[in-house]
């Protein structure tokens, strides 16, 4: 003797009829053991572009694809129903003229007498849906083609770049070493200063297309926290030409050790030195920090220097973005995209705070030491 149903029972029964029985939006079909309709809604009939009495005694399996079919979706739609009590039904399927549409929706089993079946189909058409998502990934795929082609092609510019270049900046050290010239020789130095600049943009462009291409893997190796900040600093300071100027590296008297590509964090460290160096006059101070917390490295590098305008603080990682100095801009905005991404294969985050112009900055960089 089976118990009557409550009252709440009986309210979720009137809903769930009342939803069936009204939905146009919906399909909504009862299936036998076999996968043959017993009933159909009013919104079956205007998804499927069939009579509901037409619908009813008819296979299910008629709606789906002749590849579906052939693959046995319709019996394993059934059959997972049996087993999980529902399945996922989220694919292409058939209007009764054999137009495609994107159904998505459940087959639920609704439980079994001497092992015949009742199975509940509900599903609703988001053709749309569908078409503006393989719209957009095909968005992305041709976006990502430019992008790696771009990537490709600013790598051959710049390795085409940096050939000439060399064989001028070797011409001006000579030239250099002979003049005596008091007018003269500062043009040389002038030259070879702008042979150096040039030099390092075009450093920046190979190393942002080699991080960025699809071949490009991380070197992990051992190597202290205090050893690569403070080496950092020598290698920035000497590519500044402010080898005297003091930038003080505080690290714990432990000291840290990590798993990192040692010399793709170098590159991150040598560029947020260097840019500290450039936009900070002295006495302006410069200073680097570096600590554990937790099992992350948290490394700041602050200065009293020129400040970063604060409108600019969400764009300045951005991809030759560059930061508005006094009305002109300085360098290509390749330094620090090139922070971020190496940052970023590291499981890491970088940040850059600053109150405004004239009032300084800090580089945040945040990454496990160990991964």
């Amino acid at each position: 003797m089976t118990e009557s149903p409550s009252a709440a029972e009986q309210t979720v029964q009137q809903m769930l009829w009342a939803f069936a029985s009204r939905s146009n939006d919906y399909a909504v079909m009862l299936m036998d053991n076999e996968g043959v309709i017993t009933w159909a809604n009013a919104g079956a009939e205007t998804i499927l572009g069939e009579a509901r009495g037409d619908l009813v005694n008819s296979p299910v399996a008629r709606f789906f694809t002749r590849p579906d079919v052939r693959k046995g979706i319709p019996e394993h739609e059934l059959e997972e129903a049996r087993l999980r009590g529902t399945s996922g039904n989220d694919r292409w399927m058939l209007r009764s003229d054999r137009s495609k549409f994107w159904a998505s929706g459940l087959t639920i089993s609704l439980g079994n007498e001497v092992g015949a079946y009742t199975f509940l189909k509900i599903f609703r058409d988001q053709t749309d849906v569908r078409m503006q998502l393989e719209s957009a990934l095909k968005q992305c795929t041709a976006t990502t083609q430019i992008n790696e082609g771009l990537t490709a092609s600013i790598a051959l510019l710049a390795h085409e770049l940096r050939n000439p270049l060399s064989g001028i900046g070797l011409s001006a050290a000579v030239l250099a070493s002979r003049v005596n010239d008091p007018v003269g020789a500062p043009q040389v130095d002038t030259i070879v200063r702008n042979v150096d600049m040039a030099a390092r943009l075009i450093d920046d462009l190979m190393q942002h297309s080699k991080v960025t291409s699809k071949s490009f893997a991380l070197d992990r190796s051992d190597c202290s926290l205090r050893d690569l900040l403070q080496r950092s600093a020598q290698i920035a300071l000497r590519q500044m030409d402010q080898e005297g100027r003091d930038v003080p590296v505080l690290v714990p008297s432990g000291d840290i050790d990590m798993h990192v590509d040692c010399m793709r964090m170098q590159q991150v460290f040598v560029n947020l030195i260097a840019n500290a160096l450039r936009y900070t006059p002295l006495p302006g101070r410069i200073w680097v920090t570096g600590t554990l917390i937790g099992s992350d490295v948290t490394v700041r590098v602050s200065d009293e220097g020129v400040g970063i305008d604060t409108a600019q603080l969400e764009q300045i990682f951005d991809l030759f973005t560059v930061p508005q100095l006094q009305g002109s801009k300085l360098g290509l905005g390749l330094g620090l995209a090139l922070v971020k991404k190496i940052v970023e294969m590291h499981s890491g985050s970088v940040q850059a705070k600053s109150e405004g112009l004239g009032k300084g900055s800090m580089f945040i960089v945040r990454f496990p030491a160990h991964e």
